[in-house]
């Protein structure tokens, strides 16, 4: 009987080996684990629960339609992941297979900016911890040790996801499948709960915008739309955009998957398929169950904004019941945080082993007694730590990190199309596009770039709640020359700069030229 797990493993080691590397992880991970870190990684519950106030105040109920529309996006961009899972199942996902498709800058700063979006992901992640725990036990002190007790919250939650992920992949996955049975129980059990028995709303009410609009002239949610219903949507969006993303990590947990050309391409599919559906069952459970309509949509609207979806569910099911809805939602946000921690070390492991970043062969190596990244572990504990030094409002933490986020799979996808035109795939894996390639290919780009369009707009409402101009979020800068002036920038686009200027300098001014000297395979000979 052991025979074909030896030799399933001895394939899966050769086939890293062609891809230049040996076999160092732990690869203890089947088709389900691999698919339900990926589904954690998405998670319906940290989402919805961050940004529902968002979509709410924007779009009134009927913001549940950006769940299709961005689900069905991102559907594209999932397939042509699939695929490239298939081909190169390797820790990094997104960075190994635009460096393989496309050459050494593009994958550079693909996985640039992926790795930077994935620290940022993990600091909105754990600030979102404290929203079901606070609406559960209310009377947690304001502040905890100096800081304020969201952030103290936030800061305990990274620093248990890393000494969960630096203990090994097998106790990551035991209490991954935890927080996949919590999202599954919270998104499909306690979903279908009020639909079938909490429903205080007819379905129209899903078509119907916010009864009191945010909106005025020149204090538009998307300026250049005016006041109309459709330039709210667009905003609305984001709450959308912040959930379906991450269906890449079943590629990047390759390395640790047992026959990862076949369970690789199936977790990123599956993860995103199955949040798909759960995201459909609870918002529009939790929509229609609002008993109070004018009481939800002034909270969404008010200083308390946060508290909107817990207010939901603690109405409909009462304090008991709605509070143990709640702690499954927390432990669903707890792993989910796990999950996005555990595939940022795994990329800052892979460009470490590579050499490609600063330090690199420091975040490359893997403990031998842990068998895990130790110090890519504890790099992005600190990394993701930061940012809370700069904002602490949520919505424009998460923006950040979902734009970035957003910015790195477009890059791939310039990367794959590219490769596609030059007659890739050459060889033949358990999952293949065909002759849909290009077609899907060029659709996920047109999709991502509207996206893009869409994070980089500003002004109007979107000051205050999405894209601020840095000189709101550092209120001294305005009385400090050229400060002032670099202060009209929105935040978003600020951090492109900085990504991208910092990047330029290190790798065209250091890296790229070190690379090129050792004689590193070109992406002609890295493809296939």
């Amino acid at each position: 009987m052991a025979q074909p797990d030896l030799s399933q493993h001895e394939k899966d080691e050769a086939l890293l080996q062609k891809f230049g590397y040996k076999q160092e992880l732990q690869r203890t991970l089947g088709f389900l684990s691999n698919f339900a870190v990926a589904f954690s990684y998405i998670s319906v519950s940290t989402g919805t629960f961050a940004l529902f106030y968002l979509g709410l105040a924007a779009g009134g109920p009927a913001f549940f339609w950006t769940w299709p529309i961005v689900a069905a996006g991102q559907f594209l961009v999932a397939l042509n992941f699939a695929e490239l899972a298939s081909h190169f199942p390797i820790a990094g996902s997104i960075y190994q297979w635009s460096k393989r498709l496309s050459g050494f800058t593009l994958g550079w700063f693909t996985g640039w900016v992926y790795f930077f979006a994935g620290v940022i992901t993990v600091t909105s992640v754990a600030f979102t911890v404290p929203i079901p725990l606070l609406a559960i036990f209310p009377n947690i002190p304001a502040t905890i040790l100096g800081l304020n007790n969201t952030v103290f919250i936030a800061l305990v939650t990274i620093i248990l996801c890393t000494l969960i992920n630096v203990a090994g992949v097998r106790l990551v996955s035991i209490i991954n499948n935890i927080g996949v049975a919590a999202e599954i129980i919270g998104m499909f059990g306690f979903a279908l709960i009020l639909l079938l028995f909490h429903n205080h709303q007819p379905a129209s009410f899903l078509f119907t915008g916010p009864q009191t609009s945010l909106q005025s002239p020149g204090n538009e949610w998307t300026p250049g739309f005016g006041v109309t219903y459709a330039g709210a949507f667009i905003a609305a969006l984001f709450m959308s955009l912040f959930v379906i993303y991450g269906f890449d990590t079943a590629g990047t947990l390759g390395e640790e998957t047992r026959n990862p050309q076949k369970n690789a391409p199936r977790g990123v599919l599956w993860s995103i398929g199955l949040s798909f559906i759960a995201g459909l069952l609870f918002l529009g459970g939790t929509l229609l169950s609002i008993q109070d309509v004018k009481k939800i949509e002034g909270i969404a609207q008010g200083s308390n904004f946060l508290t909107t979806l817990p207010q939901i569910i603690q109405d409909a099911f009462g304090p008991f019941w709605g509070n143990v809805y709640l702690f499954v939602v927390l432990i669903a946000v707890f792993v989910c945080t796990l999950a996005i921690q555990s595939a940022t070390i795994r990329l800052m492991f892979s460009m470490g082993r590579d050499g490609r970043l600063p330090f690199g062969r420091i975040w490359g190596t893997v403990n031998p007694t842990f068998r895990t990244p130790l110090w890519a572990g504890i790099a992005v504990a600190v990394l993701s730590a930061l940012p809370f030094l700069i904002s602490t409002a949520i919505g424009v933490i998460v923006t950040a990190a979902t734009g970035l986020i957003y910015t790195s799979y477009f890059m791939n996808n310039v990367a794959s199309l590219g490769a596609r035109f030059r007659g890739w795939p050459r060889e033949k894996t358990p999952f293949s596009l065909g002759r849909w390639g290009i077609i899907i290919n060029v659709l996920a780009l047109i999709y991502g770039g509207l996206m893009i369009i869409n994070f980089l707009w500003f002004g109007g409402l979107r000051s205050v709640y999405t894209n601020p101009a840095l000189n709101l979020v550092f209120t001294s800068w305005a009385s400090i020359p050229v400060l002032n002036v670099i202060g009209n920038i929105p935040i978003f686009e600020f951090s492109l700069i900085i990504l991208f200027g910092v990047g330029a300098i290190y790798w065209f001014g250091f890296k790229r030229r070190d690379v090129i000297s050792r004689g590193e395979q070109r992406a002609e000979a890295l493809a296939d």
